[in-house]
């Protein structure tokens, strides 16, 4: 399986002459409704022994201590007595409810950001909106890879998810408890589900873990193996000072992308498509 990014001209060039990709952060998608799933709300019994938890304890005492000057076993005491059944009948109700849910939902976009970074790529190198939106007006770039060579012994395309287009969010369950699978299997649901009116992009998305001391919205610079390029086309309009054109001859002409197919893209005569013209053959530098 082979993949697509497409560039503006400036990432683009970056991207191959650094070879490191630009990982987001699913905080800086650029659809408001993305990440937004349904919660299903949580049966009686297991929203009381969520309450009795010892996270959520500690963080009562806490307060409690601080605030009202209880000792630990009072202030345990107080917990069990008044505040663990206050906050089971609120949140038992469909007001407390639906207040609750909405800082979940955003508590559990928070936990997907804490912990991953994401490649956004596509099936298609030939969407003439995807080279609009994403490409810079079609004068940016558009990079062909193969996710099995992109990191040396790792094979992402075990990881890749295929995007699919709904009219409506994904239901998840609020609470996981020790479910590490539960959880993996809703973020990945939330993270490849979107509205229908995306489908064109055919879209395919690649999780990573995220490094030590990385801020929720920061992106992360992966590096990559050249051999995982396969293709770059340069989009269809000219650019006044070629600075393009020049930075991607330069490119060409290095070892680490002999391999590489070099394309300009091209308006078809005939019909709303883009065409590929190649590159002329020249020596490797």
């Amino acid at each position: 399986m082979t993949l697509f990014r497409y560039f503006d001209p400036v990432g683009g060039i970056k991207t191959l002459e650094n070879r490191t990709m630009r990982l987001a952060s699913p905080l800086a998608f650029n659809d408001p409704f993305e990440l937004t799933p349904r919660l299903q709300k949580p049966s009686d019994q297991l929203l009381f022994e969520s309450l009795k938890q010892r996270h959520i304890i500690e963080d009562y005492l806490e307060t409690a201590e601080k605030q009202q000057r209880l000792n630990r076993v009072d202030a345990e005491k107080e917990y069990y007595a008044v505040e663990l059944p206050k906050r089971f009948l609120k949140l038992t109700s469909d007001k407390g409810w639906a207040e609750k849910g909405k800082l979940l939902k955003w508590d559990y976009v928070g936990k997907i950001a804490e912990r991953f970074r994401i490649l956004c790529c596509s099936h298609r190198h030939d969407s003439i909106l995807m080279w609009s939106h994403y490409a810079d007006k079609h004068r940016g770039i558009v990079i062909e890879f193969d996710p099995d060579e992109f990191l040396q012994k790792t094979c992402l395309s075990k990881h890749a998810l295929e995007v699919v287009y709904r009219s409506s969010p994904p239901t998840i369950p609020v609470l996981f408890g020790d479910d590490v699978s539960g959880f993996e299997q809703a973020m990945n649901l939330v993270l490849s589900t979107k509205a229908l009116e995306w489908s064109y992009e055919e879209e395919v998305r690649i999780s990573f873990p995220v490094p030590d001391g990385l801020k929720k919205d920061e992106a992360h610079y992966q590096s990559f193996d050249p051999r995982c390029i396969k293709r770059v086309i340069v989009g269809c309009y000219d650019h006044a000072d070629a600075k393009v054109y020049s930075a991607i001859e330069k490119i060409a002409g290095e070892l680490h992308y002999a391999h590489v197919r070099f394309q300009r893209a091209y308006l078809d005569s005939d019909d709303y498509k883009l065409r590929f013209a190649d590159r002329p053959t020249v020596p490797v530098r």
